[in-house]
């Protein structure tokens, strides 16, 4: 029986592919040759995407404001901009004078107060209180003093964070300096901008382009307001809960609610954590039972009423596809990742979305086509 030979465009194709392969291995070996070229390249890419990418996402909140007031009759532009500024600048003065005084007394109060009762209990009380009783404590505490884990990882984690901060500093310096000057004029020539960029893509693909980019945008821009207005109404709600049931230090926990509500689904629970702790240590005031309660109770006003009427239909993502994202893009971006993880799953989203639709759109032309 013969053998079956390859034909010259298999052996064409497979010598093709192979050449692919060997040429992309080589330049993976390159790359790692060159690794600290590459890293001075990332750092001088990130230097202008951080600033450049913020003032657009700042720009997304506070265009649609900017149009409403050109809508009635607020201009010209750097007139009815000017008023947003100033509106902004002074919203966040009197937040900080407000409410930053206090915060402050508050976080003081605690470290003077009550932060030795909570060492204190962690080293004595704690032992009783175990859930898996003594003798488990004491195996786990001998193995920490044996093997000196908390000292070891203190000395390693600290200096990394100092290192870290310390040459984050200059760039985060650089980023809030640059962030409203970029802003300024991204908001100034934003049709012009856009305008800009459309010239760049060929004139065959621009309205679908122009119709994604719009999409995209509204997808990002009305995820980030809504975010932004739950983070506010959830505080304050916080605050005033918290308040009204006589929890210590109401300010701290009501406004670490809001910020902590960025990230979603676990946002609640890392912030109802510190509140039920320091009601369960603390022995005066609410018990941990009712604090914990209270902050179901928000949790559960917060996804049924506040989420729905706020934020909407924007992003329509099921809570897997929101947790999923929330551990791949924390895993790649960090902090970032996770703050930024459900608009850019949606984004993700709306563009295949828009593809599946130009595809329909596209079978259904030529089938009346051929008709």
């Amino acid at each position: 029986m013969k053998k079956k030979q390859i034909s010259d465009d298999s052996l064409n194709r497979i010598i093709k592919y192979l050449a692919i392969t060997l040429l992309g291995l080589a330049i993976i070996f390159i790359a790692i040759q060159f690794n600290d070229f590459w890293s001075w390249i990332l750092n001088a890419v990130k230097a202008v995407v951080v600033p450049v990418g913020l003032a657009y996402l700042v720009a997304l909140i506070v265009f649609p404001i900017i149009k409403y007031l050109e809508k009635k009759g607020i201009g010209p532009r750097g007139f009815s901009l000017g008023i947003v500024f100033v509106l902004t600048a002074a919203l966040i003065f009197a937040t900080f004078k407000y409410l930053g005084p206090r915060i402050s007394e508050q976080i003081t109060s605690f470290f003077n107060r009550d932060f030795q009762t909570i060492i204190v209990y962690f080293q004595t009380d704690l032992r009783d209180d175990f859930i898996f009783g003594t003798q488990i404590y004491d195996q786990i505490s001998s193995y920490i003093a044996d093997t000196d884990i908390i000292n070891t990882t203190l000395n390693q984690v600290i200096p990394n964070l100092i290192s870290s901060f310390t040459s984050s500093l200059i760039p985060i310096l650089m980023t809030i300096l640059l962030l409203p000057i970029l802003l300024i004029f991204y908001l100034l020539d934003y049709e012009m901008i856009s305008e800009r960029i459309r010239s760049i893509i060929p004139s065959k693909h621009e309205r679908d382009y122009a119709e994604l980019g719009a999409r995209l945008n509204n997808t990002v821009g009305a995820y980030l307001r809504g975010q932004l207005s739950l983070m506010v109404v959830l505080g304050f709600v916080a605050i005033i809960v918290y308040r009204l049931i006589g929890l210590k230090y109401y300010l701290v926990f009501g406004v670490l609610v809001g910020i902590t509500n960025v990230i979603p689904y676990f946002g609640m629970i890392l912030a109802a954590l510190p509140p039920t702790i320091y009601a369960m240590i603390a022995g005066t005031g609410p018990g941990p039972v009712l604090v914990l309660a209270v902050n179901g109770i928000m949790q559960f006003i917060e996804g049924n009423f506040f989420q729905p009427y706020i934020m909407g239909k924007n992003l329509s993502l099921h809570p897997i596809v929101v947790i999923m994202s929330i551990l791949f893009f924390g895993s790649l971006f960090g902090a970032v990742g996770v703050i930024l993880a459900s608009p850019i799953a949606a984004s993700i989203r709306e563009f295949f979305v828009f593809i599946r639709q130009r595809r329909k759109e596209k079978k259904l032309i030529s089938e009346v086509d051929s008709s």
